[in-house]
């Protein structure tokens, strides 16, 4: 006879966390159960109704949640994506296993920081508790949560500051707190390399369930994708923990140059992480722990030294985001939350075209329609441009660039956009204005990302492209849409007041 830890198991509830190595949550759940672990995703209205929601992103994220699938099920596993919220899901889940079954013994989840999922998990714990189940939650995707860099024991005590916030953090990155943490990824390279995969590491599958005729749900994915896909305008990258460390092993070769080379956008000298750090098919700590970067020190001046930095930026708008959130809609420093933006639209959609006869400001615009990504200097370049040049109030770049990216993620997202526009936490001093005739000189001087992305100058002079008075209408490429010293000078009335 079975006795009950023979017989116990578990459920983990994916969101952010799309992948099975080094998964917090999941880990201590299959450890637990002895194997004996389900996968559960619910698909939230909320977010699917969201202002700044992207069929592109979001055929992304699908094809992520495939991926995991299919890794969960060659071993044993599997992963039921369920058309419900959550809040409604799991009650009826729940009350399904009562009356029919053994309930699990064990409910995980990675925490997310976003004040919305702060919320929603706060009501899950709720009504699991009515449930009589235990629930386990986990730090997964960050290095270091919110809580746990701060400027004093006081709790909420958060930096606003990046440099000592990041001092702090690469001190706990050398501490033993950081080592132990990077030590427990060392073995997902062989998990990548398939070493430590096997067809029985999970003992469970839903078949168990779903084949009684009172079960719930069906599984959705499918009927996800299908209706998804006729929506998608751009080709989408491969998906999921595999392509992701794929890309992480490759990016080895780049991180000495990194410093040197990652403000050039005609170099592929970034890491393009960000799209895999969105949905959790890598983190910051498996990045560190591959890269055998442990022990970095804040001072340093490499390349290795400077990608970690960024990597530090990423916590750091978390933290922002998780102690002020009212960043998502407000500006950090209140004193500009009331900027009298023209908010000209027709200007906003020539941004958006890009047709503002900027050259590298449309590039840009055409990089990100085209493929669902923006180089990161080129992003910073087309932000100052909408709020300094444009004077367009930095919230609709923001949401613009949460329907248009791929990697659009709300803390990092909005935390570059009001470091753009001078209104955020350490932001860029507000008389400090971009000249995008000068960005390009400096970061494109040959024009090679310019004409890439703008077909109709591919034969123009390099000096040409970087000239405000030139004539580029001959070309079929339009006129600057306003004066750059001329909108310097207002933005700079417009913050003053």
């Amino acid at each position: 006879m079975k006795t009950n830890a023979e017989t116990e198991w578990g459920i983990h509830w994916f969101r952010r966390d799309l992948r099975v190595p080094g998964n917090e949550g999941l880990k201590i759940n299959w450890k637990r159960n002895r194997g004996r672990t389900l996968g559960i995703f619910c698909f939230d209205s909320t977010f699917l109704s969201r202002s700044d929601f992207s069929h592109n992103r979001f055929g992304f994220f699908i094809k992520t949640l495939k991926a995991l699938k299919s890794d969960l099920v060659e071993q044993g596993g599997d992963l039921l994506v369920i058309d419900c919220q959550p809040s409604q899901a799991f009650p009826q889940l729940l009350n399904f296993f009562k009356n029919h079954l053994t309930s699990p013994s064990l409910i995980t989840w990675n925490r997310d920081y976003e004040p919305y999922a702060i919320q929603r998990d706060i009501q899950i714990e709720r009504i699991l508790a009515d449930f009589n189940i235990e629930v386990l939650n986990c730090r997964d995707h960050l290095l270091f949560e919110p809580t746990e860099v701060l400027k004093s024991e006081k709790p909420g005590d958060f930096y606003q500051v990046y440099s000592p916030y990041a001092r702090k953090w690469f001190d706990k990155l050398n501490g033993s707190v950081g080592e132990a943490r990077l030590k427990s990824q060392t073995n997902v390279r062989d998990y990548y390399l398939k070493k430590n995969r096997r067809q029985d590491l999970f003992k469970m599958t839903w078949k168990t369930f779903t084949k009684k005729s009172s079960f719930p749900f069906k599984d959705s994915l499918e009927d996800f994708e299908l209706k998804n896909q006729k929506k998608v305008t751009i080709p989408l990258p491969e998906a999921g923990f595999f392509k992701a460390f794929e890309m992480l092993e490759g990016f080895k070769a780049k991180l000495l140059n990194y410093k040197d080379q990652r403000n050039y956008p005609s170099i592929q000298a970034t890491s393009r992480f960000s799209i895999y750090l969105k949905n959790g098919s890598l983190t910051v700590p498996q990045i560190i722990s591959a890269l055998g970067l442990e022990k970095i020190d804040w001072k340093e001046k490499s390349g290795p030294a400077h990608f970690v930095k960024e990597l530090a930026w990423r916590e750091f708008y978390y933290s922002i985001l998780y102690h002020c959130p009212r960043v998502e809609t407000k500006s950090f420093l209140e004193h500009y939350e009331n900027i009298a933006w023209e908010n000209n639209e027709d200007f906003f959609q020539h941004w958006i075209n890009g047709t503002t006869g900027f050259p590298i400001v449309d590039a840009g615009m055409r990089e990100l329609a085209q493929t669902g990504w923006m180089h990161n200097r080129v992003r910073m370049i087309v932000a100052s441009f909408l709020t300094k040049d444009l004077l367009i109030d930095w919230r609709w770049g923001e949401n613009y660039f949460m329907k248009a990216l791929l990697d659009g993620d709300l803390a990092p997202n909005n935390g570059g956009w009001q470091w753009a526009a001078s209104t955020g936490c350490d932001p860029q001093p507000y008389f400090r204005i971009f000249n995008p005739w000068l960005q390009s000189i400096k970061f494109d001087p040959d024009g090679i990302y310019i004409k890439k992305y703008i077909k109709e100058l591919k034969n123009i002079p390099a000096k040409d492209l970087h000239d405000p008075d030139g004539d580029r209408s001959k070309f079929g490429y339009p006129s600057p849409i306003v004066h750059h010293s001329v909108q310097r000078d207002k933005a700079l009335r417009l913050y003053k007041r």
